[in-house]
């Protein structure tokens, strides 16, 4: 159980909830909300039961309450519980606080969900490996009655679907330092629009066919996140835009002050996402079925990593698109002059 006041900082916590995050209650009171519950995730109908805390106890109406929003709670990684937010209600009958109860899944559920992630795994292995040993074997076996051209183009094969087993690797090891707790994060001042550049460069090859525009206000505060991590959210989502919108359109990274956050967005051209398969993209191994994604590789883990580096940053991010594009929005915590200099004396 967790309770937030009125602007969203988390008050208090229950054991559970400290065990449930593994980090030290000093580390989520004064956090808020929404930078450990991520409030984007598929939502039913929501029910709000009000806590009468009249004569100075604060107890439950009569009514049962139940979870009804499938929400991800962040603990440097992802689990998908099932959550109620309840308003508490003072003597005056006013609003200011509210009780948010995490339900924890039972272990079957738990279990059931680790043996399908082993089964996405070994389908996604299965396919680069087949190609790999077919065309081993047709040059192992057939190698002096091919043409140069035939070989260079077999070994060619095999050395792509070995980059792109690399890749799944290299990604399923990120998530599992990233559920595991394992990822080491160096948080200080960075200065967005530096590292939207080197981005940028370090894309310029895939982004031949594309014009890319960067749209940064002067002034811009610094963002309070690792330097490696960002640019990891940076890249997926701009490597992403680059691959799933057609050739010869724009992709836009733009970026602006909000309040205590900064936000960036990376847009895009494309095909859009239909609103129904909108929940599910953060997902692991989610892909969408349409032609502009089949003819492209990946693995279905991008935007899994980048909203778990998001959430574990203390961001949020959200997706909205339509048919002539996709909008990825991320927000991340300010590092102010203020902040910093605060920071500087702790």
């Amino acid at each position: 159980m967790v309770v937030s006041d009125s602007t969203g900082i988390i008050t208090a916590c229950n054991p559970a909830f400290v065990k449930l995050l593994g980090r030290l209650d000093s580390e989520i009171v004064g956090r808020k909300l929404k930078s450990i519950i991520d409030e984007n995730a598929e939502r039913a109908d929501v029910h709000h039961h009000p806590i009468d805390t009249a004569s100075g106890a604060a107890k439950i109406e009569a009514e049962q309450f139940a979870p009804h929003i499938q929400t991800i709670v962040c603990r440097a990684g992802n689990l998908t519980l099932p959550v109620s937010h309840i308003p508490i209600k003072s003597g005056d009958g006013s609003t200011q606080n509210t009780l948010t109860i995490v339900y924890i899944i039972q272990a079957n559920t738990v279990q059931q969900a680790q043996t399908e992630f082993v089964s996405t795994v070994s389908h996604e292995l299965r396919t680069p490996l087949t190609s790999i040993k077919g065309f081993a074997d047709t040059i192992l076996r057939a190698g002096d009655r091919l043409d140069l051209s035939q070989q260079r183009r077999y070994v060619g094969i095999i050395k792509d679907q070995a980059d792109r087993l690399t890749r799944l690797v290299e990604d399923l090891l990120a998530v599992s330092r990233l559920e595991s707790k394992r990822m080491q994060l160096t948080i200080r001042a960075i200065d967005l629009n530096g590292a939207i550049q080197r981005v940028h460069r370090n894309l310029s090859d895939k982004a031949k066919e594309h014009r890319i525009i960067i749209n940064v206000p002067a002034g811009l505060p610094p963002v309070w996140a690792d330097a490696d991590r960002l640019e990891q959210i940076l890249t997926n989502l701009v490597d992403n835009a680059i691959k799933y919108s057609p050739p010869k359109t724009t992709v836009t990274v733009s970026a602006r002050d909000n309040s205590e956050m900064v936000e960036f967005s990376v847009s895009d051209q494309g095909v859009g996402i239909p609103q129904e398969h909108l929940p599910q993209i953060f997902t692991k191994f989610s892909r969408l079925d349409n032609p502009l994604v089949r003819q492209t590789e990946g693995t279905g883990l991008g935007l899994y990593i980048t909203r778990s580096l998001v959430l574990a940053l203390g961001g949020q991010i959200k997706v909205t698109s339509s048919a002539t594009g996709t909008v990825f929005t991320v927000q991340l915590p300010a590092a102010t002059l203020e902040e910093q200099a605060a920071r500087g004396r702790d």
